[in-house]
């Protein structure tokens, strides 16, 4: 659901090295530190998320203003198994409509494998 596809070019976008990261900064309402920097900068999210051969479902808003879709549509390009559903003017964390209608792609995906 709305997965963070765009996380290592978002970092990578607002600090060039490891030693521009401030002690200690704000990422969506969570505090975070160098650590969790260090570990992102050196990785490729989705390159790593993409070698697992598994079933995968993912399911984007096309509206999304936080991971734009470019990135989870060259993810789920890269998936052997993978399934992708963009929902219609759905955004980032779905609510109402939006929200039902990827619950029951997540119900009919898991009950199908």
């Amino acid at each position: 659901m709305y997965p963070a596809f765009s996380m290592t070019h978002d970092a990578r976008s607002q600090y060039q090295t490891i030693g521009a990261v401030p002690r200690t900064t704000d990422v969506f309402g969570f505090t975070v530190g160098r650590a969790y920097y260090r570990a992102l900068l050196r990785q490729d999210v989705t390159k790593t998320a993409t070698t697992y051969r598994g079933p995968v479902l993912i399911v984007h808003g096309d509206a999304d203003d936080i991971v734009p879709i470019k990135y989870v549509r060259q993810a789920a390009a890269n998936y052997q198994h993978g399934q992708l559903h963009v929902l219609s003017g759905a955004g980032h964390g779905f609510e109402g409509q939006d929200q039902r209608q990827a619950l029951k792609l997540l119900d009919k995906f898991i009950n199908t494998k």
